[in-house]
């Protein structure tokens, strides 16, 4: 008789091809520094990614386990996934911003203000977001809220996916 598979078995394949996937999709406008300006769109690239590894990662649970997936394994996979994306995903940033571009925060902070001034804002408030927003392109900071912020997302986006993906057996 063949065993099931566990939730925590397809999390961690889906959550190293996730971070791998993910990792490289947020990595282009790094490089190619245009980070600040598609960051809206890079958003939406990210939850379509998510979505998309969430329901094919349920999908391959349910085809691995006659059918059946309850909300909670399904939960708990994209979890898995989110989890582990975070961390890979983080750590490839801040080794790539701490010792491979340790100026990249700095230009981006730079692009970000000329694109407030050219928007007009007050000197008073163009000061107040410079300092504000200086913690954010620091490494460490960047890597804490990486790992936050996609475990955040992953709450969110894995719950609706769980939710669509779920077959659970009646109880009747």
């Amino acid at each position: 008789m063949e065993e099931n598979v566990t939730p925590g078995q397809i999390g961690l394949k889906y959550g190293i091809i996730y971070g791998l996937v993910s990792t490289v999709v947020n990595l282009i406008p790094i490089l190619t520094e245009t980070a600040a300006d598609i960051s809206f769109t890079m958003n939406i690239v990210n939850i379509v990614i998510a979505f998309a590894i969430f329901i094919i990662a349920g999908r391959d649970f349910k085809k691995q386990n006659g059918g059946m997936m309850g909300f909670g394994e399904g939960f708990k996979i994209n979890m898995i996934a989110a989890s582990l994306t975070a961390v890979i995903r983080s750590i490839i940033t801040y080794i790539y911003m701490k010792f491979i571009d340790p100026e990249y925060g700095s230009r981006m902070l730079r692009a970000m203000e000329e694109a407030w001034e050219e928007s007009g804002m007050p000197a008073d408030q163009l000061e107040q977001t410079k300092r504000f927003t200086s913690i954010f392109v620091n490494p460490e900071v960047g890597i804490a809220l990486g790992v936050i912020m996609a475990i955040l997302a992953g709450l969110i986006w894995g719950a609706i996916s769980a939710a669509i993906t779920k077959n659970e057996e009646d109880e009747f």
